[in-house]
């Protein structure tokens, strides 16, 4: 699985403001994940309309988490962000000689996407950030 750079992005983002526990200025988040100003609101609406945080105005605005972190999995960002969680799929179309072991691999490749989707939904930021 190879997840996009904006979905580890949106990852370190929610971990960076779980850990703060309170509003961060997204000059700060940027600076703090490595990202320009830019990208950071690009990835924050995609968050936002996921409902993991909210944007806060004024002078002491910024971002924050709205949702426990316990109740964010990596799996519901993963999804937020790709709209999709995929090991891949069978390339090319196989030859008849080998038709039958490609459909068995195809099974394999769905119940591995299965067993990476239940995995995926056990990891909670919380999770992540008690392994300090």
């Amino acid at each position: 699985m190879q997840l996009n750079r904006s979905t580890d992005y949106a990852i370190q983002m929610l971990l960076y403001l779980a850990k703060a526990g309170k509003t961060v200025s997204s000059s700060k988040l940027a600076a703090a994940i490595g990202v320009s100003h830019r990208y950071l609101l690009q990835i924050s609406a995609k968050l936002r309309a996921a409902g993991f945080i909210r944007a806060a105005h004024g002078p002491s605005g910024g971002l924050v988490l709205i949702k426990h972190p316990d109740e964010i999995s990596l799996y519901d960002v993963i999804i937020s962000m790709e709209r999709i969680v995929q090991t891949g799929s069978i390339c090319g179309t196989p030859s008849g000689e080998i038709a039958q072991e490609m459909t068995a691999l195809g099974e394999e490749y769905q119940e591995i996407e299965k067993m990476l989707e239940r995995a995926l939904k056990e990891i909670t930021l919380t999770k992540i950030l008690e392994k300090k």
